[in-house]
């Protein structure tokens, strides 16, 4: 019921660094009524943070067992 359709809002994707490397990926959702989604995958932890419209962290996933699966 509250779930967007695929391809229906663009998405923001931006490398973020530090010291000059890349440590990870910031993601927003731009969906309807201006309100932004928004996800930060850290490298070294191997894990996506979300965050909902008000910038709040919404919860966090690790993902270290689907990149050792998608490799």
């Amino acid at each position: 019921m509250h779930q967007l359709l695929p391809n229906a809002f663009p998405l923001t994707e931006k490398r973020l660094y530090k010291q000059g490397e890349t440590c990870g990926f910031f993601y927003c959702l731009h969906g309807p009524r201006s309100i932004r989604l928004t996800a930060v995958f850290d490298i070294a932890t191997a894990r996506v943070l979300f965050y909902d419209s008000a910038g709040h962290r919404a919860g966090t996933k690790c993902v270290r067992d689907l990149i050792v699966a998608a490799a």
